[in-house]
Order: C-alpha cells, then sequence, then structure tokens
C-alpha cells in the first residue's frame, strides 16, 4: 500500500484562474497505477474563511411590475440591493429608500416576514391599476419566491416566506478530469429527482461571518473516502477543483483554502487471492473450535508470553497456573 498526498493552497493559482474554480496539473508519473491496483482517494482536511457576502451580483435584484386594468404590462423598474453583507433590518431600510413611493414596506420580528402595503399616495388608475413586487433572484431577502409576481394592494400583505439573510449553507467541493469517483454519489440540490455529481466534500458552515470554516478527519473515518475508477491511461495527471454552494453555484468571494487529499495506492483481489484468504479463515476458525472443545493441558508460546508463567507447570483452561 502506497500513500501519496497532495498538500494544496489555493493562492498559488494561475492568475487567469478563479478561486472557485482551479486546475491542478500534477508531475507526469505521480498518480500513476498498474492494471492490478485502484487509488483510494481521502480528504484529510480543508481550511478557509468564512468571509464571502451574503449579497452579491448573484443574489440581489428584485423588480416591481406595473400593470393596466387588462392586466397588460405597462412598466417594470429595476432595483439591486447593495454588494456587502445585510440583515433584516438593512434590507428594510433600503426598500423604504428605494420603493417607498410605491409600496411601504414594515417587519414582523416575531414571524419573521415582511409586510408589504400599497402606497396609498400611489392612486389607481387605468396605467397603474396593479402593482407587483418580485425577486428576480433575491427570494430570501424578501421572502418572495424568483420571479413570483405577488401583487401590492392598499391593505396589509405577508410574504409567503420567512427572511433569510444566510446565503451559503453548506460548502462542497467538486473534482472533475482525470478523477473518477467508482462509488457513485448523487444529490438534488437543484432539482427534484437525484443526479449523479463528483462531490468529494461537504461542510456545513455553522461558524460567524469571518470565522474558520475548517475540517480535519482526526479520527481516520471514510465518511469522505471514495475508490476511483481507472481511466485509460492509468493514470492522474490533471483535475479541476470546483468549491460551490448547496444549489451548486460556485462561491464568487472565496478566500483561499488549503486542502490535503490523500491517493492510497490499492492492490486488486484477484478470486485466487480472495480464495487463499478464505482457507486462512477456514484454518484459523478450525484451531479456535479444537481449541475451544480439547484445551490444551500446557500454554501456548503466545499464552506463555501474555501470562509470564512457567511452561513447565500444568495448565487448564480454567484453571490458573499451579
Amino acid at each position: 500500500m502506497e500513500k501519496i498526498n497532495l498538500y494544496i493552497d489555493s493562492k498559488n493559482k494561475k492568475t487567469t484562474e478563479k478561486i472557485n474554480n482551479i486546475n491542478i496539473n500534477l508531475p507526469n508519473g505521480l498518480l500513476n497505477i498498474n492494471r492490478d491496483e485502484y487509488f483510494i482517494l481521502n480528504v484529510n482536511s480543508f481550511h478557509t474563511f468564512s468571509s464571502w457576502y451574503n449579497s452579491t451580483t448573484s443574489n440581489s435584484s428584485y423588480q416591481i411590475i406595473f400593470k393596466d386594468e387588462t392586466d397588460v404590462t405597462n412598466q417594470i423598474l429595476y432595483y439591486t440591493f447593495p454588494i456587502g453583507n445585510l440583515n433584516v433590518n438593512d434590507i428594510k431600510s433600503i426598500l423604504e429608500n428605494s420603493i417607498s413611493a410605491y409600496i411601504i414596506t414594515n417587519y414582523d420580528k416575531i414571524k419573521n416576514k415582511f409586510i408589504f402595503k400599497r402606497n396609498p399616495l400611489f392612486l389607481q388608475d387605468q396605467t397603474n391599476n396593479k402593482i407587483y413586487l418580485s425577486p428576480i433572484n433575491c427570494s430570501s431577502f424578501l421572502g418572495i419566491e424568483n420571479n413570483f409576481e405577488m401583487e401590492i394592494t392598499f391593505t396589509d400583505t405577508y410574504t409567503p416566506n420567512k427572511i433569510n439573510v444566510v446565503k451559503i449553507k453548506a460548502l462542497n467541493i467538486r473534482v472533475d478530469g482525470d478523477i473518477n469517483l467508482k462509488d457513485d454519489t448523487v444529490d438534488n440540490f437543484n432539482s427534484s429527482s437525484f443526479q449523479f455529481n463528483n462531490i468529494i466534500f461537504q461542510k456545513v458552515i455553522d461558524v460567524k461571518n469571518n470565522g474558520i470554516v475548517s475540517y480535519t478527519n482526526s479520527d481516520s473515518s471514510n465518511n469522505y473516502s471514495y475508490i476511483l475508477s481507472t481511466n485509460s491511461s492509468n493514470q492522474i495527471n490533471n483535475f479541476t477543483l470546483s468549491i460551490i454552494d448547496q444549489d451548486l453555484n460556485l462561491i464568487d468571494d472565496l478566500e483561499d483554502y488549503l486542502l490535503h487529499l490523500q491517493f492510497i495506492k490499492m492492490k486488486k483481489q484477484t478470486t485466487e487471492t480472495i480464495l487463499l484468504n478464505m482457507l486462512e479463515y477456514i484454518k484459523d476458525l478450525f484451531l479456535m473450535v479444537g481449541n475451544a472443545l480439547y484445551p490444551s493441558k500446557y500454554p501456548t508460546i503466545e499464552e506463555q508470553q501474555i501470562l509470564f508463567i512457567d511452561p513447565i507447570k500444568p495448565y487448564g483452561k480454567y484453571n490458573n497456573p499451579v
């Protein structure tokens, strides 16, 4: 059994690469196997900072839609939240400053939901008969599903969902390239059906902002251990590491990270090897049964070493040395 350890520091990526998607090029021949061998991949450690923003260009846009009496769209106004770390009070303040001419915003702290109401000064007419608030990609900030048009009337209307300002719930590492997982892994992260993936690691974000996201396989568990399929070249020369969230989106503002991967070279067991091993197990089993049925009068060499007794003195299975 041969072990090859890869210690990866993302800060030394190529200048043309993004930190959430880097290519690993290995020296030729470092990870190669014979036809009677295979690799086991272990994720031994991962460390980074949780300093990403919860509001980015990918989850900050929403719109107000104005429709006439025949439900034909008359006008659409587009808005975005600023990039950074926002809490509920920040979101409420931004909404009050940006859309208050059309929609009044309140927040129910107990229910953790926004309450929207049409501004009574924005009168209803043929052109602006109805107004709708619709998130483009910021559903968790507004408590409304993306692309759903929520009609805002002159009475208080609660959002259907609770407000959630936590953008990244879990960090995942996905591999592509020369690494092929033999143990199939599947997920339903972005659909109702399970899809095959190449995710080798997941870490729930359970630290505060600017804390350290850390994992170490200190107990030598096999939680992130995978048997790799052999490719046509019998070697691993390059592969890609992608850092994605729980929705399979690349994490844009990720900090540098340290990753320890271990490749273990194993021998394939042929039918002959398996039969020989079974034969040895059967021999041991017969010896154990025979020893139990017909205990020896004198201890074995192993028992002498354990008990530190005189092998000349009589010894029975249920008696102490005399």
